[in-house]
């Protein structure tokens, strides 16, 4: 049954084995947000585990009513916050599992103390969301989404607008992880001068041909293009502020596919209306969704997307595939990958 705050359910169509069977359901997990890919489903339907979708972004009380009707041992989270109300408020709950590998709307603090893992879906996206920062860096450069728009209107450019080309642009990339280290990938034939921030990656670990830059101011002055892949923590929150943005170059441009709240999105409107910068791509934002009448919106050095880097129909399906089996490997024998749990300190809690 698809749950519904409001009391309103729906009849999904049922699930069967390959032999015709009702499969026994021996865990139930909420999904918080839509429903998986039915590939998805179906693999949970074949573990014993029955997964049940809640409306995007719903509030604690509302979870936590849908997840005790079904007595969830699982949450699989897709597009709303784990809270402290939420984790207390569900006695059944046994592992968390984010559906990507963003962890910040998940309050892990609240999960250890219970004893619930938290888990990640660790590189089950890092390609399609590469290719997405890949996308908003070229249409930026290239003023792509803009002209487009300006040719609906009936305008024809060609005599006036300019765009940069990338080969052999300077770029800084802040954090490293599965993403940073793909983006890098499909940017090698564009043979730039790679800077490197990320305090946490040893020496013996860098990308061949990337110098490291020994801080965030340094990488910025020296970058004609910045991309963030860093996780939104206490120290990375509202790291590109007023201050170091204009220690970027006038040129500069800007993509995002991390957290919003890496930027102080006032800060970064002001920029890009002065011409401060060049120009900026933006997958996600602070809040999301930004509100209709935000100043986001009158910026033609802008190229925004609605947060979905993740969104192709490859990453769907390997992020489903992971969150179901490595709940379902927990829920039978508590066993994980622990280069996807995100709060170790949960296995000792």
């Amino acid at each position: 049954m698809l749950v519904d705050p409001s009391g309103d359910t729906r009849d999904q169509a049922p699930r069967s084995t390959a032999y015709g069977q009702e499969p026994k359901t021996l865990w139930n997990a909420l999904i918080a947000g839509p429903d998986l890919p039915a590939a998805t489903t179906a693999l949970a339907a074949q573990r014993g585990l029955t997964l049940t979708p809640l409306k995007a972004y719903a509030s604690p009380d509302e979870m936590i009513a849908a997840a005790n009707a079904i007595q969830a041992d699982a949450i699989v989270v897709r597009m709303g916050r784990i809270t402290p109300e939420v984790i207390d408020g569900i006695p059944s709950l046994k592992v968390i599992a984010k559906n990507g590998v963003g962890v910040d709307g998940i309050d892990l603090a609240a999960a250890s103390a219970r004893g619930i893992p938290v888990l990640i879906a660790g590189g089950a996206n890092a390609q399609s969301v590469a290719e997405h920062a890949l996308a908003l860096l070229m249409s930026v450069a290239r003023s792509t989404a803009y002209l487009d728009a300006r040719m609906r209107q009936g305008h024809w450019d060609k005599g006036t607008h300019t765009g940069y080309e990338l080969r052999g642009k300077s770029l800084g990339v802040i954090g490293l992880g599965n993403i940073g280290r793909a983006f890098l990938d499909l940017l090698a034939p564009f043979r730039m001068t790679v800077q490197l921030h990320d305090p946490f990656m040893a020496d013996a670990d860098m990308p061949e041909g990337v110098s490291r830059a020994e801080s965030v101011d340094a990488l910025l002055s020296a970058s004609d293009i910045v991309s963030l892949h860093c996780p939104l923590t206490d120290q990375t929150r509202g790291m590109i502020s007023a201050q170091r943005l204009s220690r970027m170059k006038p040129h500069a441009l800007l993509i995002n596919t991390a957290r919003g709240e890496l930027i102080d999105q006032t800060a970064l409107i002001d920029a890009l209306q002065s011409g401060r910068i060049g120009g900026a791509g933006l997958d996600t934002f602070s809040p999301e969704p930004p509100a209709a009448d935000s100043l986001l919106w009158t910026l033609p050095n802008l190229v925004a997307t609605p947060h979905i880097g993740a969104n192709t129909h490859d990453a769907k399906a390997r992020m489903g595939e992971s969150v179901v089996q490595q709940i379902a490997d927990y829920l039978e024998s508590r066993s994980l990958d622990r280069r996807n749990l995100a709060n170790a300190e949960s296995i000792a809690a």
